[in-house]
């Protein structure tokens, strides 16, 4: 019988709407604007992120955020932040398609991931709302932890979804197995 502690599960999460946004977050008319459209601040503290009812907003570096919203709002989201941001010091790319994003959730996903990252995901470390960019097993990602639940999110370039989730079926797999 198989250990519930020791149990992962992989998925491949529906396909989001994802937009790149570069902005001056000390400028208080761009953080006002992406407020405005999107219902939340950007978050300003590196590797954090802020979730709304249908939004994330994830701290990619000083200036850059990745927002997620439901794929069918993505470009209509886009050109309202480009409407909005008109005038400022900001950039607005669309990009859902080129990416695909897994979760990996169970007690040992963290172990999991640590096979091919040199992250400290472990939950004290890489608390509810963390983001980082990293690579595992080489792959560029964009890691998040959505929330309290032992689980992480990995979005990966389209072009290593199957090599991606070969990995992460291969890297589970000790914690798969019956006891």
């Amino acid at each position: 019988m198989a250990d519930p502690l020791r149990t992962i599960d992989l998925r491949v999460c529906p396909p989001r709407g994802r937009i790149e946004l570069r902005g001056d977050p000390a400028d208080p008319s761009f953080v006002k604007a992406v407020s405005e459209v999107l219902g939340l601040e950007p978050p300003l503290v590196p590797n954090t992120s802020r979730s709304g009812r249908e939004t994330v907003i994830l701290w990619l570096g000083p200036d850059a955020w990745s927002i997620e919203v439901p794929a069918e709002s993505e470009n209509d989201v886009a050109r309202e932040l480009e409407t909005s941001l008109s005038g400022l010091h900001a950039s607005v790319a669309p990009v859902g398609a080129g990416g695909v994003t897994f979760s990996l959730a169970g007690s040992r996903a963290a172990d999991v991931l640590a096979k091919g990252m040199t992250l400290d995901l472990y939950p004290d470390r890489f608390r509810a709302g963390a983001c980082a960019r990293g690579l595992l097993a080489r792959i560029p990602v964009l890691l998040h932890r959505p929330g309290d639940a032992l689980a992480y999110e990995i979005t990966v370039p389209r072009s290593y979804a199957d090599f991606a989730r070969d990995w992460l079926e291969d890297a589970s797999l000790e914690y798969r197995r019956a006891m």
